[in-house]
């Protein structure tokens, strides 16, 4: 759910104003079905309890030419704090489900750069600290009554959070190398200035 919740927020953030189809529409254009198994369920229920939460409010309706009026949706002060709270754990925890880290992704370039970084640097040692204790339990460990072929999985483990590490830490090169536009820097994806922004 956090992942749908930070999408559901950020695509109504970055519209200003938005109805379900809308967002429905952008996160199928994003494939989010795929790597946040996103359902277009899940989208109008996100939306409705985001909006009984006091995180999102009624902006009015919109006139369909294919059926009823639609309901537009916007932010409430509730909401951006929110959405800030959501993308700040999706980048800084390395915990999350992998969704949740995509979804982050996602939404990177709303963070000023210096706090993306920061955060990024938190996943960083906190995925170092795990990778630390794989590898110590991968050399010390005995059987301990586990079948042998079981410490595959521990190595397959060790492989993914090596992969993660290693990304992670390209990521935030690129960004000290002032990769990407970020919030604190201009119209950022993901913000309602980079809809309004000129093209090319």
């Amino acid at each position: 759910m956090s992942a749908t919740r930070l999408l559901v927020l950020g695509v109504v953030r970055a519209s200003q104003r938005a109805h379900g189809y809308q967002v429905r529409r952008e996160l199928l254009l994003w494939e989010t079905e795929q790597w946040a198994n996103i359902k277009p369920g899940s989208v109008y229920h996100a939306l409705r309890q985001l909006l009984k939460n006091g995180m999102l409010r009624s902006a009015g309706v919109e006139e369909s030419g294919e059926g009823p009026e639609r309901t537009l949706f916007e932010l409430t002060e509730a909401g951006e704090d929110e959405f800030i709270r959501l993308l700040s754990k999706a980048l800084s925890d390395a915990s999350v489900k992998p969704e949740f880290f995509g979804a982050g992704i996602t939404f990177l370039t709303c963070q000023p750069r210096g706090r993306a970084i920061s955060l990024l640097r938190f996943r960083l040692s906190r995925l170092e600290g795990e990778q630390q204790s794989l590898r110590s339990m991968l050399e010390h460990g005995s059987g301990g009554g586990k079948p042998e072929h079981v410490w595959e999985l521990f190595r397959s483990w060790q492989v993914l959070a090596d992969a993660t590490i290693a990304f992670t830490r390209e990521l935030v090169e690129r960004l000290e190398s002032g990769a990407y536009t970020m919030s604190d820097e201009g119209a950022a994806f993901g913000s309602p200035e980079w809809r309004e922004a000129p093209s090319g």
